[in-house]
């Protein structure tokens, strides 16, 4: 049976940068989005602003398998979070890395209390550009040594989401949904 929410995306394998003229890659990223199911206003929220991306990476507590599912009609790169139902749970790893671009990105939800999850996380990973997390709900852009940090906050409670761009350089941006 095929996905139950399809969406037209446009295909985008690269896009050029006028300015270096290098190949780049577009990522949408979220996280904690809490949803047993994609309501009208998740849907049309992804589709305006991840319809050019290459990939979407979600970093724990989709919640619903069927979020999965709709997230499923870009390429998804997605990590179990600590809310996320058993079927989710029985498909996604706790963590990943992804190669993009030259680009290693760590992913992960995080755990325990808020002010100790960027510890954590850093913990889980070695020989990485970029670690991507959530959990906190709390949005942050940092740099920890040689290591970007991305928690792009939460869909539902800080109403944010963002844009990561990869190519000769690393640039990260806050997209607040309304």
């Amino acid at each position: 049976m095929g996905n139950p929410f399809p969406v037209q995306i446009r295909p985008r394998l690269t896009r050029h940068s006028s300015r270096n003229n290098i190949y780049m890659k577009k990522i949408g990223v979220l996280s904690d989005t809490h949803l047993s199911r994609p309501t009208n206003d998740f849907k049309s929220t992804l589709e305006k602003y991840f319809s050019d991306v290459d990939m979407i990476i979600h970093a724990g507590d989709v919640t619903g398998i069927l979020v999965h599912e709709f997230l499923s009609n870009w390429d998804l790169r997605a990590v179990a979070g600590n809310m996320d139902d058993y079927d989710l749970r029985a498909i996604l790893p706790e963590k990943r890395i992804e190669e993009v671009t030259g680009k290693r990105i760590g992913i992960m939800h995080g755990k325990g209390p808020p002010f100790f999850v960027e510890r954590a996380v850093v913990g889980e990973f070695t020989d990485v550009d970029i670690i991507i997390f959530g959990h906190t709900h709390i949005p942050s852009y940092t740099k920890k040594g040689n290591i970007y940090m991305i928690n792009p906050g939460s869909y539902r409670s800080s109403r944010t989401m963002g844009i990561l761009e990869l190519g000769d350089e690393i640039s990260f941006n806050f997209l607040e949904i309304g």
